[in-house]
C-alpha cells in the first residue's frame, strides 16, 4: 500500500474535522516566543519571553516547542489555513538562531545542556530509568526537537528546517564519536524517545548512510534481543518508552532493509494489542504495562493509559499496515484512533493524560498557558493526523479504508472524491466523484470485521451494473484477511456510491480474561456517563501533578453487574433505544434501586465520570460477584482515604513529579514490580498541604543480600529498614511514625544505604494519616 501526500486530503464537517479546528486553536494560542525562551537561555541569547511553566520550566524545558513545529507542520499539510505554516517559519528561525549562537550544532533547552552532553559523551553519567547525567530524559527532550525540524521540512516544505537536522545530527556524530559501543548501549536505560526513528529518517530523507549507523546505535538490544526472539518480556516496563523504540526498529528496518527489525516490530505489536491493549485502545497502568495476567491495577488506579503510548501505536500500525495489509492491523488503529485518541481532545479546547480504566472515575484536561505534559505535546500533533489512513493507492487503485467524511484530491488523476458520513454516527457512507478520470479507475471500500451481513452497495442508486458488488480479499501471509467491494468503472462527475453499514454490538472482557466486560457499537467503544460530582482538578493547573484525577475514588460494589454467562450473551443485552439516537439500554443488569444504564460512544463524553468496562457475573453468583467486588475495593479505598501523598519507586513519573535526586542508585523489575535500590542514596519530595500525615509507610521486597538501610525525613534520621531474610522476594510494608509537631508542606524524604550493601529494594514510600 501507498499513502497519499497528507495534502491530498481534507477533513469535512464532522466529529474528526471539529476536532482538527479545536486543536488548531489550541496550537495557534500558543506563543512561540514563550516556546523558544528554554533554547535562547541555553544558547545564551538575551530573553525576550518568560518560558513557561510546568514541565517546561522543571527539566523538561523545550520539548513542546519540538511537538509545536510538528503539529503545526502537520496542520500545513492538512488544512489550507495559513497560521500553522507561519508558526512554523517562526519557530524554524528561533531554533537557527540559536543553533547559529552556540556554533557547534547542538541546540536544545535541556537545563545546563552543553555540559551535560559533554558530560554524556565521555560516559562521565549516572544512568537510571529516567535520569541521564543528572537531567531528565535529555535524549526523549531532544527527540522531540529533531522529529519537529524534519516535520517542518516533510510537510511544511522547510530546507532551514533540514539543515538545522542534520547540524543537529552531525554534532552528535562527533561528540559520540569515542563513546564505545558498551557505554553507548548503556547510556540507553535512560528513556531516549524516537532517536532511533529520526535518525533513520534523516538517513532516507538525505541518502546519507552515517545517520544510518547513528540509528543503530540507539536500537536497545535489552528489548531488541528478546523480540527477535519473539520473547514477551514486557511486563512491568514504561510502556512508552518501549513502543517508541519499536517505532525506531520498523522504520530502521525499512531503510536499511532488515526484515529482522520489522520481524522484531511486529511480533512487539502483536504482544501489545493481542494481549495488553483495552478495548478503546489504550495500554498501561501509571505509565508502566501490566503483568499479562493480572489487569486489576487497571480497575483501580486513576493513572490509566497514557495518551502518548496510543500516539505511538498509531505510528507503528500506520507504517505495518502500509508494509503489508493486514485487517488486525487496521482494525487496532481505527479502535484507537475513533476512541482513544479522538476522546482525548476536550470540545472547547484541553488534552488528555491519562484515562482511567477505574470504573466511575473520570479525566483530566489541559489548560493551554498552564499544562506541557507529554501528552499535551503529542495531542499537539493527534488531530492533524485523522486523515493519514482513509485512502491508499496501489498503482491507480484506490482504497477507502476508514469511513471519515473527507475530500481526496488525485490531480495527477484527475479524480476528486467526497466521502461523507462518518461512523458509527451515520449507517450511510457516501462517495461523491466530484471530478473524474479520463481513465477507468478502480475504487476498492473496506468491508470491516465489525460490519453484520453482506454489504449494500449502490452506483447512482442501484445494484452495480454487472451485478452484486465483487468482494476482494487481501490476505497476505501470517497477517489476518482485509475484504473490500471492488467497483471499477468509467467514472463520471456527479457519480454516487453508497454503501450501508450495519455495525454489529459485541462485548469483550479485559485482555487477561477476569469478568469484566466492556462493549462496543461496530468501532466506537460504549460507556455510561455518570454523574459530574467531585471531579476535583477537571481543568488543570500548573502543578506537577495536575495531570491526574485526584477527585474521590467510587466503591467498585455499587456499579451494575452485567448478568451473562458469557461475552455473547452481554452483548445480546444492549439494545439500540432509537433509530435516531446513538444510545443504548444494557439490559440483563442487576443495578441499585433507581439505577439504569445508558451507552453511548466513548469519545463523545466529557466533564463527567464514566464506566467503560462492567463487572461480568453468572446470574447466580450475583451476590459472590458482589462480595468480591466489595473485598476487592475495601483495603484500596481505606488506604487511599489515608494517603495523603505517595510515590511508586522505580517509575519514571511518579518519581520525577516528586522531585527524584539520587547517587549510586538504580531501578529494577521483579517479576513485573518495579523497585529502586543503591549503593549510595535517593530523595523524594512529598507534600503534606495541611499537616495532617502522622505516619511513613514504606513497602519492599525482602533481599537477603540487603543491607540496613537508613530513611532521613527533613534531614533527621527517622528509622531504619532490616531486611528479613527468611521472607526472600515477599513485600515487607511497615509504618514510621512522624513527628507531629512538623509544619505543612513539602517533606523530604530521603533513603541511604549505612555501609558497603545495597539498600532494601524499595516498592513504594507513602505518607498517612
Amino acid at each position: 500500500m501507498q499513502p497519499l501526500p497528507r495534502s491530498a486530503v481534507r477533513l469535512l464537517p464532522g466529529p474528526f474535522l471539529d476536532a482538527q479546528a479545536t486543536a488548531l486553536e489550541y496550537l495557534l494560542s500558543l506563543d512561540p516566543d514563550r516556546l523558544l525562551a528554554p533554547l535562547r537561555r541555553e544558547a545564551g541569547l538575551p530573553p525576550i519571553a518568560e518560558s513557561y511553566g510546568n514541565w517546561e520550566s522543571s527539566g523538561l524545558d523545550g520539548h513542546t516547542v519540538g511537538h509545536a513545529l510538528s503539529g503545526a507542520a502537520l496542520m500545513c499539510a492538512a488544512t489550507d489555513d495559513p497560521r500553522p505554516r507561519a508558526l512554523v517559519k517562526r519557530l524554524i528561525e528561533g531554533v537557527v538562531e540559536c543553533q547559529d549562537a552556540l556554533g557547534t550544532g547542538y541546540v536544545g533547552g535541556i537545563p545546563d545542556g552543553v555540559r551535560l552532553w559533554k558530560r554524556v559523551a565521555a560516559g562521565q553519567v549516572e544512568r537510571d530509568s529516567f535520569e541521564l547525567g543528572g537531567a531528565w530524559v535529555p535524549w526523549y527532550n531532544l527527540h522531540k526537537l529533531f522529529a519537529g525540524l524534519l516535520d517542518a521540512h516533510r510537510h511544511a516544505g522547510s530546507d532551514l528546517a533540514l539543515t538545522a537536522a542534520r547540524r543537529l545530527a552531525d554534532w552528535w556524530d562527533r561528540a559520540a564519536a569515542e563513546m564505545d559501543d558498551d557505554t553507548h548501549e548503556a547510556m540507553l536505560r535512560t528513556e531516549f524517545g524516537g532517536m532511533c526513528e529520526v535518525l533513520a529518517d534523516l538517513a532516507d530523507v538525505t541518502g546519507t548512510d552515517r545517520y544510518a549507523a547513528l540509528a543503530r546505535r540507539f536500537l536497545d538490544q535489552s528489548l531488541l534481543t528478546p523480540l527477535r526472539e519473539h520473547r514477551d518480556v514486557l511486563d512491568g516496563m514504561h510502556a512508552n518508552t518501549q513502543i517508541a523504540k519499536v517505532v525506531g526498529y520498523q522504520r530502521l528496518g525499512e531503510v536499511a532493509r532488515d526484515p529482522a527489525l520489522r520481524d522484531a516490530a511486529r511480533f512487539f505489536w502483536q504482544t501489545m494489542t493481542r494481549h495488553r491493549t483495552l478495548s478503546f485502545g489504550g495500554n498501561s497502568v501509571r505509565e508502566h504495562l501490566h503483568p499479562r495476567d493480572d489487569f486489576s491495577s487497571a480497575l483501580q488506579s486513576p493513572e490509566g493509559p497514557e495518551t502518548c503510548n496510543t500516539y505511538n501505536m498509531l505510528k507503528l500500525s500506520r507504517a505495518l499496515f502500509l508494509e503489508r495489509p493486514d485487517a488486525e492491523v487496521l482494525d487496532h488503529y481505527e479502535r484507537a484512533t475513533v476512541n482513544h485518541i479522538l476522546s482525548s481532545l476536550h470540545p472547547k479546547g484541553g488534552l488528555v493524560y491519562f484515562t482511567p480504566v477505574r470504573p466511575d472515575h473520570y479525566r483530566v484536561v489541559s489548560t493551554s498557558q498552564n499544562c506541557f505534559w507529554c501528552c499535551v505535546g503529542t495531542g499537539l500533533e493527534n488531530h492533524a493526523k485523522y486523515a493519514e489512513l482513509v485512502y491508499t493507492t496501489e498503482g491507480d487503485d484506490l482504497f477507502v479504508n476508514l469511513f471519515i467524511a473527507s475530500r481526496l484530491n488525485r490531480p495527477e488523476h484527475g479524480l476528486v472524491l467526497e466521502q461523507t458520513g462518518t461512523v458509527p454516527y451515520d449507517d450511510e457512507v457516501r462517495l461523491v466523484v466530484r471530478d473524474a478520470p479520463a481513465i477507468p479507475v478502480a475504487i476498492h471500500l473496506r468491508v470491516p470485521g465489525w460490519h453484520e451481513g453482506p454489504p449494500q452497495v449502490r452506483v447512482n442508486g442501484a445494484p452495480p451494473e454487472e451485478g452484486p458488488a465483487p468482494l476482494t480479499t487481501r490476505h497476505e501471509p501470517g497477517g489476518q484477511p482485509l475484504t473490500y467491494v471492488r467497483l471499477e468503472r468509467q467514472w463520471r462527475e456527479g457519480d454516487t456510491v453508497t454503501m450501508c453499514l450495519r455495525p454489529r454490538i459485541s462485548a469483550e472482557l479485559l485482555p487477561d480474561g477476569s469478568p469484566w466486560v466492556s462493549f462496543r457499537y461496530g468501532p466506537s467503544v460504549l460507556a455510561a456517563e455518570g454523574d459530574r460530582n467531585d471531579l476535583v482538578g477537571l481543568f488543570a493547573d500548573d502543578s506537577r501533578l495536575g495531570h491526574v484525577a485526584s477527585g474521590p475514588l467510587r466503591p467498585l460494589e455499587n456499579l451494575p453487574v452485567v448478568l451473562a454467562r458469557s461475552t455473547s450473551d452481554a452483548a445480546a443485552g444492549v439494545r439500540r433505544l432509537a433509530p435516531d439516537r446513538l444510545a443504548f439500554a444494557l439490559d440483563h443488569v442487576d443495578a441499585r434501586p433507581g439505577q439504569s444504564v445508558t451507552l453511548v460512544p466513548f469519545a463523545g463524553i466529557h466533564d463527567s465520570r464514566y464506566c467503560l468496562y462492567f463487572p461480568l457475573a453468572e446470574p447466580e453468583r450475583l451476590q459472590e460477584r458482589r462480595a468480591e467486588l466489595r473485598a476487592a475495593d475495601e483495603a484500596a479505598l481505606a488506604l487511599h482515604d489515608r494517603t495523603v501523598d505517595a510515590v511508586t519507586a522505580g517509575e519514571q513519573q511518579p518519581e520525577s513529579d516528586h522531585r527524584f535526586l539520587g547517587y549510586d542508585t538504580w531501578s529494577g523489575l521483579t517479576d513485573g514490580l518495579r523497585w529502586r535500590a543503591g549503593t549510595g542514596w535517593w530523595s523524594y519530595r512529598l507534600t503534606d498541604r495541611d499537616g495532617t500525615a502522622t505516619g511513613l509507610q514504606v513497602i519492599h521486597l525482602s533481599d537477603a543480600q540487603a543491607g540496613p538501610t537508613r530513611v532521613l525525613v527533613d534531614g533527621r534520621a527517622l528509622g531504619t529498614i532490616t531486611p528479613s531474610p527468611d521472607r526472600e522476594g515477599e513485600e515487607i510494608s511497615q509504618v514510621l511514625p512522624l513527628d507531629t509537631d512538623r509544619p505543612a508542606g513539602p517533606v523530604k524524604v530521603r533513603f541511604e544505604a549505612t555501609g558497603p550493601a545495597t539498600t532494601v529494594r524499595l516498592r513504594e514510600v507513602r505518607l498517612v494519616r
